[in-house]
């Protein structure tokens, strides 16, 4: 066989290869629902207003037309003080949504305004065959009641669900002292100086076997911190997103697909492109910047 038939021979045989795992390759998964999480939608800390950060008021009817849009989460410090005129103004402006959304209070939004307005301070819901649970950790600890709650929320429906999506405000994951301290939160004298995350929270997690993502809310008020964060180790995702700076304010679209598989979109909301920020993995711990 010559060299010039060698080749064509070996051309042929690699188109041959191409055209059958086009054909027999795996296909990308049916779009499912979406939703999406919001963190510090008061803004800037120094900078009260009413209602909410404005550049997320512009985004609202980008969120109602974005395909299978099916709730939004807002995680914590909603309102800059638990006052009913904050709590007006901030009901007027969601009303712009189509979608409902659930509020997770942060340490500016609990007090009776929220308890008459929203009554549950955690609860947890079952949609499309995955498991969704919104926490209120007390001083950064999830204990008492609320971690008998979060107990009972996993043994009900871990066995049948999906993935398990989780909602706070604070990272109690984070800590001055662990591996998490290069994520600057928005305020640190807020951190209690204690977290039962690691030692009782994360294992419930873990002992699930289920794909879990937590999400938290405290982060990107201002520019001198973290816009936002995401770390994954086996089962585990943690993600922080949050708003105020008014240069890297953001929020986090989970997109669910029908197989159970998903993948985030972070948003920028500052300026016209929506992927300015990059993809939220770009953010990782494990990731030089």
């Amino acid at each position: 066989m010559t060299l010039s038939r060698m080749k064509i021979k070996i051309l042929f045989s690699c188109l041959l290869l191409f055209l059958a795992g086009c054909h027999t390759g795996e296909q990308s998964p049916e779009p499912g629902y979406a939703f999406f999480v919001a963190g510090h939608i008061y803004g800037h800390p120094t900078s009260f207003q009413y209602g909410v950060h404005p550049p997320l008021d512009s985004a609202f009817s980008f969120l109602n037309k974005y395909p299978g849009m099916a709730f939004g989460v807002f995680t914590g410090d909603v309102v800059p003080h638990p006052t009913p005129d904050y709590w007006d103004s901030l009901q007027a402006d969601l009303q712009k949504l189509t979608v409902p959304y659930y509020i997770v209070p942060g340490n500016h939004d609990r007090g009776p305004e929220f308890e008459k307005r929203y009554h549950n301070y955690y609860q947890s819901f079952v949609r499309n065959n995955d498991l969704f649970i919104l926490l209120t950790p007390n001083n950064w600890n999830i204990e008492g009641p609320q971690l008998d709650f979060l107990k009972s929320a996993l043994a009900a429906s871990s066995d049948s669900v999906r993935n398990i999506f989780i909602f706070l405000h604070e990272l109690i994951w984070w800590s001055p002292d662990n591996r998490f301290n290069t994520v600057e939160i928005n305020y640190r004298p807020y951190y209690p100086g204690t977290s039962n995350f690691v030692e009782e929270i994360e294992p419930l997690l873990r002992e699930t076997g289920k794909k879990v993502v937590v999400y938290a809310g405290d982060v990107g008020c201002h520019s001198g911190v973290s816009p936002c964060m995401y770390d994954t180790s086996g089962n585990l995702t943690l993600i922080a997103s949050g708003m105020g700076s008014g240069n890297k304010d953001n929020l986090v679209i989970t997109r669910v697909y029908t197989d159970g598989t998903f993948n985030f979109d972070l948003i920028h909301l500052n300026g016209p492109d929506k992927r300015g920020m990059g993809r939220l993995e770009d953010y990782s711990l494990r990731t030089e910047r």
